[in-house]
């Protein structure tokens, strides 16, 4: 294998990482904002999102958008950080990976809870893009709702 070629494969894979572990912050940011487009946007067509094993099982661009409508009625505001990403490329058009997932969620009751989880996924490329076709969450507890003062910083007002 010539050198150009060994550069070539090794910024094609660092951009398939790097491609695959934003789609782990869109998700965040999805779920916790609402917002359905970027939500959406990191789905295979044919995507599958399992949050639990009776219900919050979702599959299809149909479906999905029903995800975000089970978080919302779960609690009224969810703040996820996404870490520890690992990324094992299959070939060109397929990878595995595993993160870890911590979130604040908020409960109607305006108590938050505490919440771990592990996600599973399966990315497929498509039409150049990486997506997710099958995220499984592994949740490794879930507080009780607790009375913790969340508090928000004062605004900072630009002069």
């Amino acid at each position: 294998m010539s050198a150009d070629r060994d550069v070539t494969v090794g910024v094609e894979e660092l951009l398939s990482r790097a491609q695959i572990i934003e789609l782990g912050a869109k998700y965040c940011v999805g779920i916790d904002r609402g917002d359905q487009t970027t939500f959406l946007s990191i789905w295979h067509p044919d995507g599958e999102y399992i949050i639990g094993t009776r219900t919050g099982r979702f599959r299809g661009l149909a479906e999905l958008p029903q995800a975000i409508t089970f978080v919302q009625q779960s609690y009224q505001s969810t703040h996820h950080w996404a870490t520890n990403h690992i990324v094992r490329l299959l070939d060109g058009e397929r990878a595995e990976g595993s993160s870890d997932s911590f979130a604040i969620c908020v409960g109607h009751d305006g108590l938050p809870s505490l919440v771990a989880a592990s996600y599973d996924d399966l990315y497929l490329r498509l039409d150049g893009e990486w997506r997710i076709r099958t995220r499984i969450v592994r949740r490794w507890f879930v507080s009780e709702p607790m009375n913790l003062a969340l508090l928000r910083p004062a605004r900072i007002r630009a002069e």
